[in-house]
Parts: structure tokens; C-alpha cells; sequence
């Protein structure tokens, strides 16, 4: 049997080379020779930017199959609607894509996320960007790596001086949050890629990370990433909102006493 990262590993690139395969049908198919939202079936699922294509279904199957396969007993949650209970207290959690309204619109800031976890938290996660070829991965005994390359959160800054990635909900009070973040930061930065920021926050990229409410995908995978390469991902206050937090120990002790909670 595979350790449970290597098996993430080989998950991620089985989703996107799922996605990229749709997105590459889509163009050949396409009248213009690009893949439009009709080419790749996009439906609005919640929010006008919250979107789901071909690509985002292809790529959650590819990994769901492989996951069924060799952890048949764990279970499975994935954002496009895979479920599988568990019998090991094991979960795996999927994002075929994250950063679906970047993936369609061309912008080069998307990733594919499969993260472990157990008794409540995240245990092991890979993440991989296709489009730079960058696979981070991490998980028990396996500090965080990039592409081979073990990596670590950034230290040696203050909040003011500290890039932080958030990403804001409609049902979230917009200027309150923006208003106390960006007046305390360094810079304030929102990609519309959750995962692939917490990725780049285990690599020194991104100084920390702060968001409230926040589903299981858009977490588990890059928090256990920031874990294992000296990091804290924590999530505090209640859930009015709960705000999950990542970065260097002071940053996200920091970013704890900023955020407003219920």
C-alpha cells in the first residue's frame, strides 16, 4: 500500500490531467476554438460566481475512483457532491478544482486539492497548480515539499509588514472585515484561489492566511500543508463566523485578536 501522500499525490495529477483533458475537448469541439462556458457545460451553483463545469466533475471522479480503489474503507467528501462514510475515522476531501471562475476565464491561478484527515483536523494534503507544473505535498513524517523541495511558512515579519491572502463571502460583512484587515496589514491579497494561497503560505510565499467560513475543501488540503512545514492552521471563534487562520505562530496569533468574531 502507498503511504497516504504519495497516494494525494497521484491524485491531484489524475484530476488535472482530467480537467485539462475536458478543457482540451472543449477547445477542439468549441466553434471559436476555445472552450466556452457552454462548451463545458458551466451552471451557476450558488453565488453568480460560483461555478461548476465539466472539467470540475471530470477531475473530482478521477480522483474519487482512485481514492475508492486503494483506501476503500476512508471516507470521501468532495465539493461536486462525492460522499462515502467512513470506517476507519479517516476522511478524504476533494476539490477538483479550486478556482473554477479563474480556471474558465483563462487566468493562470487554479489548482487541484485532495487533503486527509482525522479525528476533526488535517492530517496530509497535496496540492497541484498545472499550470506552473508545482506540486506541493506534505503529510506525517513528509515536512511540505515543492516539487521535492522542502519548504517552510515565512518568519521575521510583523502583521504590517505581512502579505495575507483572505477571500469574502457575500454573507459576510465586506467592510468590517476589509476595513480591519487592511488597515493592519502589510498587503491584502485575494486570488480567488483559497487552497493554492495556503499552498504558497507553506512555501514562504504568502506571509498568512485568513478567511471566515470556510468549507472542508478549501481547507483541509493547504492547512495540513502549512502544518507540516512549521506553520499553525487553526480556526477560531464560533460560527458567526468561525475564521480559519494560517501562517508563522505570531502572524496567526496576530490575525486572532484582528478578526472579528460573534
Amino acid at each position: 500500500m502507498s503511504d497516504d501522500v504519495d497516494l494525494a499525490v497521484r491524485a491531484v495529477r489524475a484530476g488535472a490531467a482530467a480537467a485539462l483533458a475536458e478543457r482540451d475537448r472543449a477547445r477542439r469541439d468549441g466553434a471559436t476554438g476555445t472552450a466556452s462556458d457552454h462548451d463545458l457545460g458551466v451552471e451557476v451553483k450558488g453565488a453568480p460566481t460560483d461555478f461548476v463545469s465539466r472539467a470540475d466533475t471530470a477531475s473530482e471522479a478521477a480522483i474519487v475512483a482512485l481514492l475508492r480503489a486503494e483506501r476503500p474503507a476512508d471516507g470521501i467528501l468532495g465539493e461536486e457532491g462525492a460522499s462515502a462514510g467512513s470506517a476507519t475515522g479517516r476522511r478524504w476531501v476533494v476539490d477538483g478544482i479550486d478556482g473554477t471562475f479563474n480556471f474558465l476565464s483563462g487566468i493562470p491561478h487554479w489548482c487541484v486539492a485532495v487533503g486527509l484527515e482525522a479525528a476533526g483536523g488535517p492530517v496530509a494534503g497535496a496540492v497541484y497548480d498545472p499550470t506552473a507544473d508545482e506540486l506541493f505535498a506534505g503529510g506525517p513524517g513528509r515536512p511540505t515539499t515543492l516539487n521535492g523541495a522542502t519548504t517552510s511558512v515565512r518568519t521575521g515579519r510583523g502583521l504590517d509588514a505581512a502579505a495575507v491572502a483572505t477571500f469574502l463571502e457575500r454573507d459576510v460583512d465586506r467592510d468590517l472585515v476589509l476595513g480591519r484587515l487592511a488597515g493592519a496589514v502589510g498587503v491584502l491579497r485575494a486570488g480567488g484561489a483559497g487552497t493554492l494561497e495556503l499552498a504558497w503560505v507553506a512555501a514562504g510565499r504568502v506571509d498568512a492566511w485568513a478567511q471566515p467560513h470556510v468549507a472542508p475543501w478549501d481547507w483541509v488540503p493547504g492547512a495540513a500543508l502549512v502544518r507540516h512545514a512549521a506553520g499553525q492552521a487553526v480556526v477560531v471563534g464560533d460560527d458567526d463566523p468561525a475564521w480559519y487562520l494560517a501562517g508563522a505562530p505570531d502572524l496567526v496569533a496576530a490575525l486572532a485578536a484582528l478578526v472579528p468574531r460573534g
